[in-house]
């Protein structure tokens, strides 16, 4: 329970008792007693104060007893007892005894209470039941509804708060946007954010929500464009980030300027050189059509990887490139590091390689390995037979 809150229970129930009111009223005797417990708060003698008014409710009845149950109610909370204060506070409303004014304050606090003490339930049954809420209390409903994954509930509540107040808090505003996320509606959320970007600028929260955001909306083009200003502003710091942005430039099509971002992430060391994000770049080279820069990228990526995976890949593309001398040692590493999903096509492409560039029995022997592997040994077999008779012939 926050001191604001505190402060709030106490002000009322010691106020409006010191203030001279019409009626109904609590005798002289009552009064002085209530501003000596008063004084004693004052100097925190909570334990003198509490006594005495235990004392006096032994000698009043009424409207005068629910007044000191209230004014022990916020001794309770401002020693927060929270629980107690509850209680007590409750009985003094059963009592039947207090204006209405002031009864429905009372129900107010009282409510607090019960949120400070995690009863949300009763809470929302406590509140006023009233239409022209205070946005304060209009916050505390949406926030007790919320508690109970009521969402539907809460909305209402904190847009009434937000649209009454003049100056709404931030918490109410992040409140609203929990409420939207929770309810998946991210058309809302994105207008709330572009809101709250305009009135707390350098919050990067916000920032990287809305980005979050126009993603869910598919907006990929403006989500790239928001975590790009975020990247220029500095405020895109951790690996992860940066990757996201890269892999979301790389996506809307234009993977050149992907590939460059990455490269200085490299240079300046925000982003670690391992075999995953070396291949990252080899993929992203090959997107923008860059072949010798893909190349170095894969080259790097294969040295770092403790598996052959990616040797193979730099097989296939020398292949493709007919390149043999490179396809032959990409190969034979890819084998050498092993730990393949389809060795027989690491062989076939050392058979093609071999046999491209000249060494005939080189490549006989790796069709004849690529031939144990069910998915190669078709083609595998093809070739063997294919080189043992052009050595017959």
């Amino acid at each position: 329970m926050s001191i604001r809150l505190l402060l709030l229970v106490f002000f009322i129930a010691f106020n409006s008792v010191a203030a001279k009111q019409k009626a109904p009223s609590v005798s002289p005797f009552v009064y002085k007693k209530l501003s000596q417990v008063e004084k004693q708060i004052g100097k925190k003698a909570y334990s003198n104060a509490r006594q005495a008014l235990k004392q006096l409710l032994k000698n009043v009845d009424g409207y005068e007893r629910a007044v000191v149950l209230r004014s022990l109610s916020s001794l309770y909370a401002l020693q927060e007892n929270y629980r107690l204060a509850a209680n007590t506070l409750k009985q003094a409303l059963a009592l039947n005894a207090l204006p209405l004014e002031q009864t429905l304050q009372a129900r107010l606090n009282l409510a607090q209470l019960y949120m400070a003490t995690e009863q949300y339930a009763l809470a929302i049954k406590t509140f006023p039941q009233t239409r022209h809420l205070d946005a304060e209390t209009e916050a505390m409903l949406a926030n007790a509804y919320a508690q109970l994954k009521q969402y539907r509930n809460a909305l209402p509540h904190i847009k009434r708060a937000i649209q009454q107040s003049k100056k709404p808090q931030q918490t109410w505003y992040q409140l609203n946007l929990a409420l939207y996320y929770e309810l998946d509606d991210y058309r809302s959320a994105a207008r709330l954010l572009k809101k709250l970007m305009q009135l707390y600028p350098d919050n990067d929260t916000y920032w990287a929500q809305y980005a979050s955001v126009l993603q869910q909306l598919k907006h990929y083009k403006k989500a790239a464009s928001v975590q790009y200003l975020r990247y220029l502003s500095g405020h895109l710091r951790s690996e992860k980030e940066q990757l996201n942005l890269i892999n979301l430039i790389s996506y809307i099509g234009d993977p050149y300027k992907a590939g460059r971002l990455l490269q200085q992430g490299f240079k300046n060391g925000s982003i670690r050189q391992t075999a995953k994000n070396w291949e990252t770049l080899a993929n992203i080279w090959q997107m923008a059509k860059e072949s010798d820069l893909a190349i170095t990228a894969l080259n790097k990526a294969s040295a770092l990887s403790p598996k052959g995976k990616l040797y193979l890949q730099l097989a296939q593309i020398y292949v493709e490139q007919e390149n043999w001398p490179k396809a032959i040692v990409a190969a034979q590493k890819a084998l050498q590091k092993g730990r393949l999903r389809h060795p027989g096509q690491a062989y076939v492409l050392l058979g093609i390689s071999q046999y491209e560039a000249g060494h005939r029995q080189a490549a006989l022997k790796a069709f004849q390995r690529a031939e144990k592997y069910r998915k190669q040994q078709k083609t595998a077999r093809q070739w063997v037979n294919y080189l043992r008779s052009e050595k017959s012939t």
